[in-house]
């Protein structure tokens, strides 16, 4: 009973090693243009370098092209 322990225990020791080392092997780093990497790194898709039109500048001025921009912004986001 002994003998039978201490080989179950001896395999069960060298199936855990196996896993562990499976477990460390390293893989190639993702690209950097890799969607998932860029939606960890900007998960709103927010930046700050992007389009910054806005609809007019005064009170008389109306940009009607501007306007439906900023309307499909909010209206599809």
């Amino acid at each position: 009973m002994g003998r039978m322990r201490s080989a179950v225990l001896a395999m069960a020791t060298l199936a855990g090693a196996l896993v562990l080392a499976a477990g460390c092997s390293s893989s190639p780093p993702a690209p950097k243009d890799d969607p998932t990497t860029r939606a960890l790194n900007d998960p709103m898709n927010y930046s700050p370098n992007g389009d910054q039109d806005v609809s007019g500048g005064g009170i008389t001025e109306f940009h009607g092209d501007a306007f439906k921009k900023d309307m499909d912004h909010v209206l599809n986001p």
